[in-house]
């Protein structure tokens, strides 16, 4: 649920001005805008994957006879262009196998042929196994924002089988689709379509930084924050919204209403939008909020431009979403549409977590910059607040393999400047 206290509760505060008569106006206290605070609690929860399903020796060598006639000869729709996956490079040697397998199941996960096979020396009915196979599952949707079916799991998911007999000290494991993927050719193309026309005016005959801040800017300028969603107003049978991923921020949520995600869909959607540029990007998970007592599940990026890694929070800089939540024709509401249409100050309120350190997101302490004085003199907004970002960790927060992944990412040393 989104956080309806806090970190974005702006205070206008009625300032003794000195008008040109040399009059004073008596301070009157403080105003609060209700509901104008940034949105957490909005990052998916991971539902693990199903335990291992035990086959006997017929069942597997009919897996073995269809895995023989599949011929995987088609073009595959997963274009990303990604020289370097981050949380991959960084996984043990068992996990990234088997995230190997998978995404070679997810060239095409509608054909029943297309099962991935592995040996391993562990076993695969072990709590090891299933360990490892979450982790590769979860770093692979973290380092591929395209398959979006696969981390929304609302249509699709992966599953592993096996006879777990000791063939010499290994065991065999087949990985494959709980089911074809039937929505995959139209979600796909819809997905690859959009990505294409987002970037198609983007210019990269500029710097890594200029190309980020293109991508940042139009990002932000497109989307739509999808409050019913992080509300947990909108219930699905199976799997999590289409709002939480990159397909949601680019094409539409799983109602079908376009560019209309949550933090977790603006950070994969971000992240997909890099890739495709060159540009070294992973997604962080984690908490964020006020304070770490008030902090809710969120998800941002972290950027690697020049050798140097940045954190940013696309969906915190995206000031125009807040807009939603205040009620046309009121005193707040004129306030703050005054301050968004102000160019200086709305150039500050979407920029204030683009490309900083990891210090500085951790603990956000904002300057006299993010103060605003209302064109009549009267009024001072502070739209920008004091602020954590706390990773998932090994801790209660957040699932064990999600934590263990998100753990592996680089810390951000400096502000760019």
């Amino acid at each position: 649920m989104k956080f309806k206290k806090g970190i974005w509760t702006a205070a206008i505060l009625l300032a003794g001005i000195f008008l040109e008569t040399g009059t004073v106006f008596a301070e009157a206290g403080v105003k609060n805008l209700e509901g104008n605070q940034m949105p957490t609690g909005d990052l998916a929860e991971y539902t693990p994957s199903k335990p291992m399903e035990l086959l006997s020796g017929q069942d597997a060598a009919k897996l073995d006879e269809i895995m023989s006639t599949y011929n995987g000869s088609g073009s595959s729709l997963l274009k990303n262009t990604s020289k370097s996956y981050y949380y991959y490079e960084n996984l043990d040697p068992v996990a990234k196998e088997i995230y190997d397998v998978m995404l070679g199941v997810a060239q095409d996960p509608v054909s029943e042929g297309n099962i991935g096979l592995m040996m391993t020396d562990i076993d695969p009915q072990s709590q090891d196994y299933y360990y490892e196979f979450n982790v590769a599952y979860r770093a692979l949707c973290f380092d591929h924002p395209e398959l979006f079916w696969l981390y929304s799991g609302q249509e699709a998911e992966m599953v592993y089988l096996s006879e777990a007999v000791n063939y010499g000290g290994f065991y065999f494991v087949y990985i494959k689709m709980a089911e074809p993927f039937v929505n995959y050719e139209k979600q796909m193309q819809a997905f690859n379509t959009a990505a294409e026309a987002f970037l198609a005016d983007v210019n990269r005959n500029v710097s890594d930084y200029e190309i980020v801040r293109q991508i940042h800017d139009k990002l932000i300028a497109l989307v739509n924050y999808n409050d019913p969603v992080a509300d947990g107003a909108v219930a699905l049978e199976r799997g999590q919204d289409l709002a939480h991923t990159a397909y949601g921020c680019l094409v539409t949520d799983s109602s079908g209403i376009s560019n209309y995600a949550v933090c977790d869909g603006y950070t994969l959607a971000m992240e997909y939008l890099l890739q495709q540029c060159g540009i070294e990007v992973a997604f962080i998970g984690g908490m964020a909020g006020a304070s770490e007592a008030e902090a809710g599940g969120h998800a941002w990026n972290i950027v690697k431009i020049d050798g140097v890694w940045y954190e940013m929070d696309s969906t915190w800089d995206d000031a125009g979403s807040r807009e939603d939540d205040l009620t046309p024709g009121t005193e707040e509401y004129q306030y703050f549409m005054e301050a968004l249409q102000d160019p200086g100050y709305r150039e500050k309120l979407d920029h204030f977590l683009f490309l900083v350190s990891t210090d500085t997101i951790t603990h956000f302490l904002p300057g006299d910059e993010y103060k605003y004085i209302t064109q009549d003199g009267m009024y001072e907004i502070q739209m920008v607040q004091e602020s954590v970002h706390i990773r998932l960790n090994n801790s209660s927060r957040g699932s064990e393999c999600d934590s263990a992944i998100i753990s592996l990412a680089p810390d951000a040393m400096q502000n760019y400047q």
